[in-house]
C-alpha cells in the first residue's frame, strides 16, 4: 500500500508538466488568433475568454495521453536512477508490483477521457462554434483580412485595401461578381463600404460608396464594355454556410456529435447508399447491362466501396488499364443509361466517403483515450531502461508522441479514401506502439531488462 501511494505521488508532478507543455504548445497559434480578435477587432475580452476555454477541448483530450507518457518515463526513470528499482528488486518485490498501479491508474484515466470524448467535447466544440458564428453575425469583417482575397462568399469574390477592424470601415474595395457570368465577372471597385448583417432576411449587404462598375459582353458580336460611375450602392450577398445564422440553425459536424449522434448518421448513409446502389442497377437494366462491375471497369476509382479497393482501383488507373471492347458496341441509348449509372455511382460514393467520415470519429473518440494504456506499457519499461528521468524523457516522449500523432493523422486520410478501414487506421497506431510496449514491459517484468548497477555505479 505504501509502495503504490509512493509511485502514484511521484506520477503526479510529471504528469502537469508533460500535460502543461504539451497543451501550451497546441494553444499557441490559437492565442494569436484569440489575440488578433482582441486587440486588432475589438471583440470584448469576456468573449474572447470564454472562446480560449471552449477551444481547450480538443487540445486537452491530445495532451493527457502525452502527460500520462512523460508521467510513466520520468518516473520509472527516476527510480531505476536513484537505484529504487533494485532496491525493490533486492527485496523481493515483483516489478509488475511497480508497475500496475501506473497501469491501472492509466485505466482509469482511458475512461474518464473516453467519457470527455463523448460527451463534453462535443458540447464545447458546437458552443465554440456557435459563439464564433454569433461574433460574425455582429461583425462579419471580423474574420476578413485585408489584402487577402476572400472567396467564402458563391459568386463573389472580395479584396478589401484596408479595414479598420473595430469600426468594421472599409477603404479600396474590389468585388467580382460572377453571378451572372462566372466567365466574365462583373469587376466593381469602390472608395469605401461596410458590411453587414440583416438577420431578418439572412442576407450580408455590402454597402459601397463612390465606385465604378466595369462589365464586359464576351457574347457581343462588337464587344460591348460598359463602364458605370455611382455615388453609393448596395449589394445583397446570400451566404450559403451557416457562418452567419442563429446559434439555435446551426448544424453540428461531427466533431460536434457524440457517438450515438453520428452512429444514426452513418446508419442514414448507409441507407442512402443501398439505395444508390439500387438505382444503379435500376440504371442498367434498360441498356441490358445486369453487371454493375462494367462500371468500374470503365473507370477503376469507381470500385465498390470496400477498404483496400480504392487503392487497387487508382492504381490500375495509372498503368492505363483500357475499358471493355464491349463498350465499343454500345448504341447512344446504352452509353446514355450508363452515363446515368455511372453519376448514381459516385453519389453512392459520396455517401459512403461521408459514412467513412464519421466512424473515423467515432473510432478516434475511443482510440485515443486508449493510448494512456498503451504510452504507460512502453513509458514504464524505456524509463527503467534509459535510468534517466530528464531530457531522455523528454526525448522519448517527443518521438513516440510524433510518431503517435503522424500515424492518427495518416490513418484518417487513408480511412477517408477507403484504402483502409476506420477501425484499423485508427487502431493502428495503438497496435504498433502497444506491441512493442507490451513486448517490453515482459521482458521488463521477466528480468529481461537490465537491474543491475553499471561498473563504477554504487549499488
Amino acid at each position: 500500500m505504501i509502495l503504490r501511494r509512493y509511485i502514484l505521488k511521484s506520477l503526479v508532478g510529471p504528469f502537469w508538466l508533460g500535460f502543461g507543455i504539451i497543451t501550451f504548445l497546441l494553444t499557441m497559434d490559437m492565442l494569436l488568433d484569440l489575440l488578433d480578435l482582441l486587440i486588432s477587432k475589438g471583440i470584448p475580452a469576456w468573449i474572447v475568454l470564454k472562446l480560449f476555454v471552449l477551444g481547450l477541448g480538443w487540445m486537452v483530450v491530445l495532451s493527457i495521453p502525452c502527460g500520462v507518457l512523460v508521467a510513466a518515463l520520468m518516473t520509472y526513470g527516476r527510480l531505476s536512477q536513484d537505484n529504487e528499482i533494485i532496491a525493490l528488486r533486492a527485496s523481493g518485490v515483483h516489478l509488475g508490483r511497480i508497475i500496475l498501479p501506473t497501469l491501472a491508474s492509466s485505466v482509469i484515466v482511458a475512461v474518464a477521457l473516453a467519457l470527455f470524448n463523448n460527451y463534453v467535447l462535443p458540447e464545447t466544440n458546437y458552443a465554440f462554434a456557435g459563439l464564433m458564428q454569433e461574433i460574425s453575425r455582429q461583425r462579419p469583417t471580423a474574420e476578413i483580412r485585408e489584402g487577402v482575397l476572400v472567396d467564402d462568399f458563391p459568386g463573389y469574390d472580395l479584396w478589401i485595401g484596408r479595414l479598420d477592424d473595430r469600426t468594421g470601415q472599409m477603404r479600396d474595395i474590389l468585388v467580382l461578381d460572377a453571378r451572372d457570368n462566372p466567365n466574365s465577372p462583373r469587376t466593381i471597385m469602390a472608395r469605401s463600404g461596410t458590411l453587414r448583417y440583416r438577420p431578418a432576411e439572412g442576407l450580408l449587404t455590402l454597402d459601397l460608396r463612390d465606385g465604378e462598375i466595369h462589365e464586359a459582353d464576351p457574347s457581343a458580336p462588337d464587344g460591348a464594355y460598359r463602364r458605370m460611375h455611382f455615388t453609393s450602392q448596395s449589394m445583397n450577398i446570400e451566404d450559403t454556410s451557416d457562418r452567419f445564422r442563429s446559434g439555435g440553425n446551426h448544424q453540428r459536424s461531427q466533431r460536434e456529435m457524440s457517438v450515438p449522434m453520428m452512429r444514426a448518421e452513418v446508419n442514414r448513409l448507409r441507407r442512402e447508399s443501398t439505395r444508390q446502389d439500387s438505382l444503379v442497377r435500376a440504371a442498367l437494366a434498360p441498356a441490358g447491362l445486369d453487371d454493375p462491375g462494367i462500371i468500374e471497369r470503365l473507370d477503376p476509382t469507381l470500385a465498390p466501396p470496400a477498404p483496400g479497393r480504392a487503392l487497387l482501383a487508382v492504381l490500375a488507373r495509372l498503368t492505363g488499364r483500357k475499358p471493355p471492347a464491349s463498350a465499343a458496341e454500345w448504341s447512344a441509348e446504352q452509353r446514355r443509361w450508363v452515363d446515368l449509372a455511372t453519376s448514381r455511382r459516385r453519389e453512392q460514393l459520396a455517401f459512403v466517403r461521408r459514412a467513412n467520415e464519421f466512424q473515423v470519429e467515432i473510432q478516434k473518440k475511443f482510440s485515443i483515450p486508449f493510448a494512456c494504456i498503451v504510452f504507460v506499457l512502453v513509458g514504464a519499461p524505456l524509463g527503467i531502461l534509459a535510468r534517466r528521468g530528464g531530457l531522455a524523457a523528454g526525448f522519448f516522449s517527443a518521438v513516440f508522441f510524433v510518431f503517435y500523432y503522424l500515424c492518427l493523422t495518416g490513418g484518417e486520410q487513408l480511412a477517408d479514401r477507403r484504402i483502409m478501414a476506420p477501425w484499423l487506421a485508427m487502431w493502428l497506431p495503438n497496435l504498433v506502439i502497444g506491441g512493442l510496449g507490451a513486448w517490453l514491459t515482459v521482458r521488463a517484468v521477466t528480468g529481461g531488462l537490465p537491474a543491475h548497477p553499471r561498473k563504477g555505479q554504487p549499488a
